[in-house]
């Protein structure tokens, strides 16, 4: 009687998750990209709306910035099916041991769910509906239909990188991001300001470069170390790159 009252139970939350899960509409990422006006030369005069935004593709990404990202975010992300079962169970035991250092448990596909179609909601049984329902968005609704390619592409391009100084509605994605604070094209980025704008993704406020310089520079490191760790660079290659000050790589505000 037990088992069958469990296995209802599951059923019906499972039936329950299914039901109630939010469609994946690409256009829900973007859906606040700015509008771009251009004079009759084709050059752009000035872009109207909350979020600046120009998407980018998997190929105009440097391959420093696409290592960078999975070996901070999701160091298994091309090996799962958008949820990562070791890492969930890793995370959650340390959770509930009390160690807050066990990391999260989100995989990158769950990260453009929850930033996106659920919510923050950590605790009680919201947070337990919205946890599910991330992952079964991530494995059905994306992981099913969508390149790993094409879900780093909904990653980066969606994401927020701080309020900016050269765009005051905002910085959106990466290419504008990096336009903001190195002055350049995501696709020039070297392997310091891939770490660093990586780094960001963690906590746009706390680690932006020209507030908290330090707090930046601690999180770059951290990113270069997960680099070494996950083998993307050598040891070499992330004492090189630590050894760049970041206020060398952003450009000047004024």
């Amino acid at each position: 009687t037990f088992g069958i009252v469990v296995a209802t139970t599951v059923l019906i939350f499972g039936l329950y998750i299914i039901f109630t899960a939010p469609d994946f509409n690409t256009k829900e990422l973007y859906k606040k990209e700015a509008t771009v006006l251009y004079d009759s030369e084709g050059n752009e005069i000035t872009r109207i709306g909350s979020e600046n935004r120009v998407l980018v593709t998997y190929d105009d990404l440097p391959q420093s910035l696409i290592d960078a990202l999975v070996a901070t975010e999701d160091s298994r992300f091309f090996q799962h099916n958008g949820f990562d079962a070791a890492r969930f169970m890793k995370a959650s035991v340390g959770q509930a041991m009390g160690n807050s250092n066990a990391g999260g448990a989100s995989t990158l596909t769950m990260q453009i769910v929850k930033n996106t179609y659920t919510s923050n909601e950590a605790s009680g049984m919201k947070g337990i509906i919205r946890k599910f329902t991330d992952i079964y968005m991530s494995i059905f609704k994306i992981e099913k239909t969508y390149t790993k390619e094409e879900i780093i592409e909904f990653y980066v391009n969606s994401q927020w990188l701080g309020n900016g100084t050269i765009n005051y509605g905002g910085v959106y994605g990466v290419e504008q991001a990096s336009q903001e604070y190195f002055g350049k094209s995501v696709k020039d980025l070297s392997l310091p300001e891939s770490a660093l704008l990586v780094g960001m993704f963690n906590n746009p406020t706390s680690f932006n470069p020209y507030n908290y310089p330090q707090n930046a520079t601690k999180r770059r490191d951290t990113v270069l170390n997960l680099m070494v760790k996950h083998g993307y660079i050598t040891k070499t290659e992330c004492e090189a790159a630590k050894a760049i000050p970041i206020e060398s790589l952003l450009v000047d505000q004024d």
